[in-house]
């Protein structure tokens, strides 16, 4: 997949972002950041330099687990109801083949002793009890499938949560490394002039 490259202003201050998502999906966080970057700023607290930008980050990420806390406690309790039905269908699926082959017996015996109208009624039961059993299976398979399918979804919203954790804390790097990047020219600013002054 090819790179996007995008410059977001945030805080008033630019930065260049790379990434294999789209423009529009990376100016829309960026566009995310600067609202919780102005929420903080308007608790009337004076903060100045990146500390606004790294509050935010650390409100986005508060948000962000929250919401992963809740998805996945949902997808679990929907994981353990659908298991417990499986484990329901199982037992009344193992009760139903018990029952078919007490007929099955039933029938044999009913074969032996030439009872035509019995014996016609047992093959009705046993065709009635294949046809539930029959249904168990799908109903098993479909439920396993289902279980498979969320276990699926919750190892890619793990995989989505640490690659933008990721991205978060490389902003934060980054803006963190900017005022040092500043305060290092202005020390060999001053040294060059004090070296000009001897």
């Amino acid at each position: 997949m090819p790179l996007n490259k995008v410059g977001l202003t945030i805080n008033s201050r630019m930065y260049t972002v790379v990434s294999d998502e789209s423009i529009e999906y990376m100016e829309m966080l960026g566009e995310h950041i600067n609202e919780k970057v102005a929420a903080v700023l308007k608790d009337g607290r004076h903060i100045m330099g990146e500390k606004p930008i790294v509050l935010a980050a650390l409100n986005i990420c508060d948000e962000y687990y929250k919401l992963l806390e809740e998805k996945s406690s949902i997808d679990i309790s929907e994981m353990g109801r659908i298991k417990d039905e499986n484990a329901v269908l199982s037992t009344e699926n193992e009760k139903k083949s018990e029952e078919n082959e007490q007929l099955k017996a039933e029938l044999e015996r009913i074969k032996a002793e030439g009872i035509a109208a019995a014996e016609t009624e047992a093959i009705a039961r046993s065709v009635s009890l294949q046809s539930e059993l029959n249904d168990a299976h799908t109903q098993i398979k479909f439920l396993e499938s289902r279980i498979k399918e969320l276990e699926g979804k919750n190892e890619k919203m793990k995989q989505d949560y640490e690659r933008r954790e990721q991205e978060i804390f490389d902003m934060i790097d980054d803006a963190a490394k900017k005022p040092a990047n500043r305060a290092e020219r202005r020390a060999a600013n001053k040294r060059k002039k004090q070296t000009k002054t001897k």
